[in-house]
């Protein structure tokens, strides 16, 4: 990394440029190269990409970086000033990452000069998308429109409360424990089905740590539950058991104690959270729509037609050949 930031690796030359924006040359193969490899370690880690998916990254990455070189001119015609406490904080992270303190001391102050101008153009992007993500509060009509358009995000999911009496079983163990755990389930059942207490059975039999409380799981929802288990409640009746059902930590018996179908929470009651959800929704529109306006109003040339086949926005770049 240390090397990308040598004098000669910022150099550009005609034939390196991939990327120009209002007639400035902003991106070259070597920022590029730079930027892909460093997104591919973090989001891929040490896995093989094939062509298709690699060239889809580079287009990807390439409107990242165009992106923000068209930011970077909004915030400066704008007059933004950017955060003094977020440019430190930002500078502190660079110097960790680069070390700069164990660098020959001819090439720090270098490096040192990069490092101040990462930083003094990240703490502006970051200060610009704050003041244009800022969208204030919703009128009461807005946070009715959106609680109305999005129901789905206000409704608690149907739940069930369920006992549980789990004979544990190490993973481990060999084929005649666990068939003795099914067959013990079984006999629980039985038991239980001619009138013997479930909960009862549960704090005598159960390794569950709901034991103590006769076996009680409280209230669950889809998605708490393993794919076994969960097969084996959904259909069963308010009162019944299950059948033994195998899981990984043993055999267990189910019962359903209570079911609760899925219910709207009134405005109301979910106004904080809605109002939350709006001013998300509502700052990523207008972010959205600021990067499109950006974009369309900017002139963006792109040199390598392979790239800008497979770039969201490419048809809004005027395309060199």
């Amino acid at each position: 990394m240390l090397v990308l930031l040598s004098g000669g690796a910022w150099a550009q030359s005609q034939d390196d440029v991939i990327a120009r924006v209002n007639g400035a040359d902003v991106v070259t193969r070597a920022e590029l190269d730079t930027a892909v490899y460093m997104t591919a370690r973090q989001r891929f880690y040490h896995g093989r990409m094939g062509e298709q998916r690699l060239q889809a990254l580079r287009a990807e990455v390439l409107g990242q970086l165009i992106d923000r070189r068209l930011l970077l001119e909004e915030a400066r015609a704008r007059n933004i000033k950017r955060a003094a406490e977020v440019e430190a904080r930002l500078l502190r992270r660079l110097r960790r990452g680069y070390n700069v303190q164990a660098m020959p001391a001819d090439h720090r102050a270098e490096i040192e000069t990069e490092l101040r101008r990462r930083a003094a153009e990240q703490a502006l992007l970051e200060t610009f998308e704050a003041a244009v993500r800022s969208v204030g509060t919703p009128t009461d009509q807005d946070l009715e429109l959106f609680y109305r358009q999005n129901l789905d995000k206000f409704t608690t999911p149907p739940r069930l409360r369920l006992s549980v009496i789990l004979l544990k079983v190490t993973p481990s163990a060999p084929v005649q424990a666990w068939r003795a755990a099914e067959e013990e389930a079984m006999q629980l059942r039985a038991k239980i089905e001619t009138g013997a207490e479930f909960a009862e059975l549960a704090r005598l039999h159960s390794g569950d740590a709901s034991a103590e409380a006769g076996g009680d799981l409280g209230f669950v929802h889809e998605g708490m539950l393993s794919r076994e288990a969960q097969q084996a409640v959904d259909d069963l009746a308010v009162g019944a058991v299950s059948a033994p059902v195998v899981l990984l930590q043993g055999v267990a018996l189910f019962r359903i104690e209570q079911r609760l179908e899925a219910k709207v929470n009134p405005l109301a009651q979910v106004a904080g959270r809605a109002q939350g959800l709006w001013q998300r929704a509502r700052a990523d529109e207008v972010w959205e729509a600021l990067l499109q306006s950006l974009r369309a109003e900017a002139d963006i040339e792109i040199t390598n037609s392979d790239i800008t086949a497979t770039m969201i926005w490419a048809q809004k770049a005027d395309v060199v050949q």
